[in-house]
């Protein structure tokens, strides 16, 4: 099982994956995407899912103003993030810029 990383780690984890926050007090990792339309918000989250199954670690997903996506990702069980969120994470930068 994997352990939880310190505040200090997550945040060195985020640079240089851009728009990714690290929410301390809820102990969790989030991003804001925006499309420009809810279709292509909905491909986004299918791909989202796809990755997110092969990993067997699935981030918290909201579709809100027609074209936008929140992902957020913290690791449940334990009560905050580990390797498998930033894991995921990166794995999401990868989608968004190929």
């Amino acid at each position: 099982m994997a352990d939880l990383m310190s505040d200090g780690d997550v945040e060195k984890s985020l640079k240089g994956l851009d728009g990714w926050a690290h929410d301390d007090v809820y102990k969790r990792v989030h991003k804001e995407f925006v499309f420009g339309n809810f279709e292509a918000a909905i491909t986004f989250v299918q791909h989202v899912s796809s990755i997110a199954s092969e990993m067997g670690h699935h981030p918290d997903i909201l579709i809100y103003k027609g074209g936008s996506v929140r992902i957020t990702s913290t690791t449940h069980d334990l009560g905050g993030i580990t390797e498998k969120d930033i894991a995921l994470i990166e794995s999401l930068e990868i989608l968004v810029n190929t």
